[in-house]
């Protein structure tokens, strides 16, 4: 821990609840208002190739500006970083309001992605300063618990939103989020940091991510994470289109679709926390991989039967989401191992990585738009199958230790 020792530690209650609600600003800025994607086309008389892109290039600014913002709180402070960038999330959602043009509204969306990273890694990071293992254990269980609700709840108040006020209120509700959880930082969360006048000297930076990219547990464990989280981003960039435009559900119905997807996620999570105890994180990894890979091919044969309805897609995704839940519970701890030193850089790499890759995915979608279900199913097979390769490239690791 890199606290003072001078200074109480915060309970461990009031410092994740201030990170959830940081927290909740940063996942919200990036699809609460996905369910106004398909009105947006016509609103700039755009294509909905354009559309997805204030998404997923959203997304993969949010996930490499977290490699900045991790050495930025190692050298300022956790504190000012956040409320810097809780400061520019408000700027950001009024570039978006004000947006006149789709090319503005990709710009400004980016911007917000760029500003509104910090509390993905810097949350992270403060638990990692203040506690012990053991609490970390729990205030990092409990924060993703309460994190998983967000992108359930976020496209459903957005729908509403959509409907009684226009796109635009979306972008009105995160700014008074980021101002009321600025406050809210100022006045309760201490600095859990000394900062360190060496940390943004690029050779540091560099020696200190290249040192993880080449430890093979840390790289194959965040590759698995990011390509898993690549088939939630596929979902929140093409599902709007395919459930809204293509299937003809009502706007604000569409967050509850994605909810589904959510809660699945949820119960295999606890599934996963449940059989920890009794199965190896090996055992479970696997599982987990073979849902992806039987949902996968699922939303294929749908496809290819014309059996594909709004309920049917949303059941079949489910089956990935759900096996989603052994990876995010083994992964992130066995990638954690390699982070020994420099909490904001490691967990900036871990978390950047895992995000741009999984933007990525939905970049692909976007360019592969053509009004149906097809991109998403041909994007979800690559990477489930994507993931069987990393599944066998874990497995030689193991094997190499085992007989070392």
């Amino acid at each position: 821990m890199q606290q003072s020792s001078q200074a109480p530690v915060p309970r461990i209650g009031l410092v994740v609840s201030i990170l959830v609600l940081a927290s909740s600003v940063s996942i919200m800025s990036t699809d609460m208002y996905a369910p106004s994607l398909p009105d947006l086309a016509e609103e700039f008389d755009t294509t909905p190739t354009q559309v997805k892109l204030t998404i997923s290039l959203n997304l993969l600014a949010f996930g490499l500006a977290q490699l900045i913002h991790g050495p930025l709180s190692d050298r300022f402070g956790r504190r000012p970083i956040l409320l810097w960038s809780l400061s520019a999330v408000v700027l950001g959602c009024m570039l978006c309001v004000f947006a006149q043009t789709i090319n503005q509204l990709i710009v400004a969306r980016v911007f917000l992605g760029l500003v509104a990273a910090a509390e993905a890694v810097i949350g992270l990071a403060i638990i990692k300063d203040l506690y012990t293992e053991k609490q970390q254990v729990k205030a990092l269980a409990f924060l993703g618990m309460v994190i998983a609700i967000v992108p359930a709840m976020a496209p459903i108040l957005g729908g509403y939103l959509h409907v009684a006020f226009g796109w635009q209120s979306n972008f009105v509700f995160i700014a008074c989020m980021a101002v009321f959880a600025g406050v809210v930082i100022y006045r309760f969360l201490p600095e859990s940091t000394v900062p360190n006048p060496l940390a943004l000297q690029p050779r540091r930076i560099g020696t200190e991510y290249l040192r993880l990219l080449r430890h093979a547990e840390f790289l194959s464990h965040t590759l698995l994470l990011g390509v898993a989280l690549g088939l939630i981003f596929v979902f929140v960039t093409a599902a709007p289109f395919v459930i809204i435009t293509y299937l003809g559900v009502p706007v604000e119905l569409f967050g509850y679709h994605q909810a589904a997807i959510v809660v699945s996620f949820f119960i295999g999570s606890v599934v996963a926390s449940q059989l920890a105890d009794r199965w190896s994180p090996v055992r479970l990894l696997h599982w987990g991989v073979l849902f992806i890979l039987f949902g996968s091919l699922l939303l294929i044969g749908l496809i290819m039967t014309n059996q594909m309805t709004a309920i049917s897609l949303v059941a079949v995704y489910s089956v990935m989401t759900f096996g989603m839940g052994p990876l995010f519970a083994v992964a992130p701890s066995r990638a954690l191992r390699s982070i020994k030193s420099n909490a904001g850089s490691a967990s900036a790499l871990l978390s950047g990585l895992e995000q741009s890759i999984a933007a990525l995915s939905g970049v692909a979608v976007s360019v592969l738009h053509d009004g149906t279900a097809k991109p998403m199913a041909l994007v979800s097979f690559v990477l489930a199958t994507v993931l069987l390769g990393l599944l066998i490239w874990i497995g030689r690791q193991r094997r190499v230790v085992l007989t070392g």
